[in-house]
Formats: structure tokens, C-alpha cells, sequence
């Protein structure tokens, strides 16, 4: 009986763990580092239900199940290290701060021939910095000319053509409404 209170100990923490990444997938907050909280809990939750299964078999089954174990660990590890091999880095054009918030133009494929530059919203520092888009440009467009800070929940981007786009930000969550998408490099 004791193993068994084991592994269901073992699997309600899974459990847990799978619904912290599931809350990270959702990012309410919209931290900036949340793909790397849910790429540390998924490969948490793959080792407790390996240890889970692994405490209520015996002999053969059990190295079975740590081999099974070991696959899944090793195929998680590539498919995160393959996604941050695509998702690439995004270079810091320019920043304007207020407080403790920044707006910040970064340029979104900085080895490709047109790079795509964006506006993003930034607070805080550290694993729990947040960041959220608020303006997201197209290719073959220039950076945006100008950025600022209305008021404390209004943020504003002007393009090199002369337009002039304005989102509201929630302080807490870092939500912006609305997020400025163009079609087109040559209009607003």
C-alpha cells in the first residue's frame, strides 16, 4: 500500500504541475518569459508521472517505464530546443520609459533582408518581466518614427508615413487594446 500512496502522491503533483502549465500556455499576465515556465513544467510533470509509474511496478516493467521515461524527457528537450532555435531573438531599436514601464521598437527578423519591425509594451525585470505587442509592422515597412506615452494607460505609435495609431494598456495584466496590425507598408 505505501507504493501506491506514492505514486498517487506522485500524480496529483503532475496534475498540479500540468495545470501551472497550462496556466502558463495561457498567460494571463502576459509574461514575457512564459514559454520557458512551460517548457520547465511540462518537463516536471513528465518526470513526476515516470516516478509515478515507475514506484508501482517492479523489475523489468520498472526500467521499461524509465526508458519510456528517458525517450519522453529527451524528446521534450528537443522540441523546446528547436522552437527557441526558430523563434530567434528580436533586437532593441529604441526605448522610451515612464516609470517603471518602457515601450520599446524592436526589429523582429534581424538577419532577414526586410526585417519586420514591432512596438511592444515592457514592465518589470527579471523571470517576471511582462511584454505585450502593441503595434506589429509589416515587411518592407520602416521602423516606426516615433513612440510615446499619452497617458499612464495610453500609448501611441507614429509610423514613417504619418500614421498614428493609439492603444489602451491595462496596468496590471499588460493587455492591449487595440493591437495595430497594417496590411499594407504604404497606408494606415
Amino acid at each position: 500500500m505505501p507504493r501506491l500512496r506514492r505514486a498517487v502522491i506522485l500524480a496529483v503533483l503532475a496534475v498540479i504541475v500540468g495545470g501551472l502549465a497550462a496556466l502558463a500556455v495561457l498567460d494571463p499576465f502576459h509574461l514575457r518569459h512564459a514559454r520557458w515556465f512551460t517548457s520547465g513544467l511540462v518537463l516536471v510533470a513528465i518526470l513526476l508521472m515516470t516516478a509515478a509509474f515507475a514506484v508501482i511496478v517492479r523489475g523489468i516493467g520498472r526500467a521499461l517505464v524509465l526508458a519510456l521515461g528517458a525517450v519522453a524527457v529527451l524528446g521534450w528537450v528537443t522540441v523546446v530546443w528547436l522552437a527557441s532555435q526558430v523563434a530567434g531573438v528580436d533586437r532593441e531599436v529604441s526605448q522610451v520609459a515612464d516609470g517603471g514601464r518602457r515601450l520599446v521598437v524592436v526589429e523582429g527578423a534581424p538577419y532577414a533582408i526586410d526585417p519586420i519591425y514591432a512596438v511592444v509594451i515592457r514592465s518589470g525585470s527579471g523571470p517576471f518581466e511582462q511584454e505585450s505587442v502593441v503595434y506589429q509592422g509589416v515587411e518592407q515597412a520602416p521602423a516606426p518614427s516615433g513612440v510615446r506615452f499619452v497617458d499612464p494607460d495610453t500609448v501611441e505609435v507614429r509610423t514613417s508615413g504619418g500614421c498614428l495609431y493609439r492603444s489602451e494598456v491595462e496596468a496590471v495584466t499588460l493587455a492591449v487594446d487595440p493591437v495595430h496590425r497594417p496590411l499594407r507598408a504604404d497606408g494606415c
